[in-house]
């Protein structure tokens, strides 16, 4: 069942998303109401489970890790299926889960060290999971960029791009601990932080600090259910024909324009883009894919089409090195 929200819950929503640990009294500015108004709709948004959660994304490229995306198409059989989503969401080397109907069924994201460790996961899915996957494709990422979801409240918003290259960041045990504590839980208060890593709030306030500048803390965000709220999500994957860099730069910027298409992903992989798109209908969505390939005709040769319905970003409870 839809549950209907005015504009009111839909601006806490996008400014929670944008940066989870937006203290009340500013959210409460910038939506015109009080600071207990904006603590009573945000615990409301909870026991609904609109908000799941809060969580940090953290890029561990900047920490030597490669990113690869398994793509598999599956059978019909549900109780293996669960056991395979299940299996993955144990899985600490996961940074991404989509399960979908379409041109694939599960998406799979890991951090690996190489093409081997990619290699030995995918003969062991396919192994034991064999009377379910009946193919995969691998793609490997350049890039994910990233905006806020403005189809919620009217406001410009620009890319956030990561992953784009691997770093060689080498990280404390204090550190460490911090990103464990935040991952799970992106709003606790920097006191309680600070007793959780023994240590003191200042250090924890610099090394979150050096965390953020060093592109290893990517943003602090809130987990959305939108299809709670109305929302539907896909996946497009774009074929082009045409490769001028200058054509490329205009698709982007159109997109970064857009309020509908939320991601970019750039991969190494049979398609060129892979767009995540929001919208209310599938008539909705096919409009929205209809006046992209309209606007560039001579250069887009192909588009196919994911509906997602699971998109989890970090399944596993604990990250790569916890």
């Amino acid at each position: 069942m839809v549950i209907d929200i005015d504009n009111i819950y839909k601006m806490i929503l996008f400014e929670l998303e944008r940066n989870s640990r937006i203290s009340d009294v500013k959210l409460a500015k910038i939506i015109k109401k009080s600071k207990d108004a904006v603590r009573y709709r945000i615990k409301k948004l909870e026991e609904q489970e609109i908000i799941k959660g809060y969580k940090t994304w953290v890029d561990i490229s900047k920490l030597g890790y490669r990113t690869a995306t398994l793509y598999l198409t599956l059978l019909n059989i549900p109780n293996r299926k669960e056991e395979l989503i299940n299996e993955i969401k144990k899985d600490q080397r996961v940074y991404w889960l989509g399960v979908a109907e379409g041109v694939w069924n599960m998406g799979v994201s890991y951090f690996i060290k190489s093409n081997e460790e990619l290699f030995k996961i995918k003969n062991s899915l396919l192994s034991k999971y064999e009377d379910l996957i009946i193919e995969t494709k691998t793609a490997s990422l350049v890039s994910v960029s990233v905006h806020e979801k403005t189809f919620l409240t009217k406001g410009k918003s620009s890319f956030i791009t990561f992953t784009e290259e691997t770093g060689k960041n080498e990280l404390d045990q204090i550190s460490k601990n911090i990103l464990k504590e935040l991952y799970n839980n992106s709003k606790i208060n920097i006191a309680h932080l600070a007793s959780k890593c023994k240590t003191t709030v200042d250090i924890v306030k610099n090394r979150m600090k050096k965390l953020e500048n060093n592109g290893i803390i990517i943003k602090y965000t809130t987990l959305i259910d939108y299809q709670k709220i109305g929302y539907e999500f896909y996946k497009s994957f774009i074929y082009l024909k045409a490769y001028d860099e200058e054509i490329i730069n205009k698709i982007l910027k159109y997109v970064e324009k857009s309020d509908k298409i939320i991601n970019i992903v750039k991969q190494v992989a049979p398609w060129d883009f892979e767009f995540i798109i929001f919208v209310k209908s599938f008539q909705e969505y096919n409009n929205t894919i209809g006046e992209l390939t309209e606007n560039f005709s001579k250069v887009i040769r192909k588009v196919e089409t994911a509906t997602m319905s699971q998109d989890i970003i970090f399944p596993c409870n604990k990250l790569i090195f916890d």
